[in-house]
């Protein structure tokens, strides 16, 4: 595949050419073309999967530095909020109990209470949301962490996809016969998308066991 002007990835000349001599054995031009530009999208997003979608430690490596940040933030904010900050220079100054203090000198406001106590609450809700956003970075990382070692066939729904496709287009259920259509199809597109060689029929069969369980393996008129 190619780079196309958007930045995505599209059939080569070869590639495009190779899809359609297997096609057109069974089908028109006017069922190809559409066809093909479906399946041209699948592998785009497989492509993006296989190359060039982030690791663990890629998310990690950019998700540390803000949980961090996050982090020191969050225990300044709880000083705020159990006002042992607060209570100090800058947000507060002795009154002046017996004095008679210049009226625009704010640092002998008799509302300093009032001020801690609008400083912590307001820091009590930065904190909550600040640790919010914490936790769905963390969720997110831990998403990204655990994978399954063990890809069931066709875990990407790669197949699925072509198998949903080529019903739509051909009216034609797709097989997992070796000297099959679809089966070349989805052995063409491995190769296309730099998949490792292997016999394609588990990941067939795979997708329409899916297609049967779900009642979407069926001609529609």
């Amino acid at each position: 595949m190619i780079k196309d002007p958007y930045g995505g990835w599209m059939f080569d000349l070869d590639e495009r050419e190779a899809l359609t001599d297997i096609l057109k054995a069974k089908f028109d031009s006017k069922q190809i073309d559409p066809f093909l530009e479906l399946l041209q999208f699948i592998c785009f997003q497989m492509k993006i999967w296989n190359e060039e979608l982030l690791s663990y430690q890629d998310v990690k490596g950019y998700a540390d530095p803000i949980l961090k940040s996050i982090k020191k933030t969050t225990d300044y904010l709880s000083l705020l909020e159990k006002e042992q900050l607060a209570k100090g220079i800058p947000f507060g100054f002795p009154h002046f109990l017996g004095s008679d203090p210049h009226p625009k000198d704010r640092r002998h406001s008799r509302n300093f209470d009032r001020y801690v106590k609008t400083i912590s609450n307001s820091a009590k809700a930065s904190r909550i949301s600040l640790e919010e956003i914490k936790s769905l970075i963390e969720r997110q990382l831990e998403e990204w962490k655990s994978t399954p070692n063990r890809p069931v066939a066709d875990s990407h729904s790669f197949v699925y996809d072509m198998a949903r496709r080529y019903l739509q287009i051909f009216h034609e259920i797709p097989t997992a016969y070796p000297d099959g259509i679809f089966f070349k199809i989805v052995q063409k597109t491995r190769e296309i998308v730099g998949m490792k060689f292997e016999d394609p029929r588990k990941s067939i069969e795979a997708a329409l066991k899916k297609h049967r369980l779900n009642g979407t393996l069926e001609i529609k008129s």
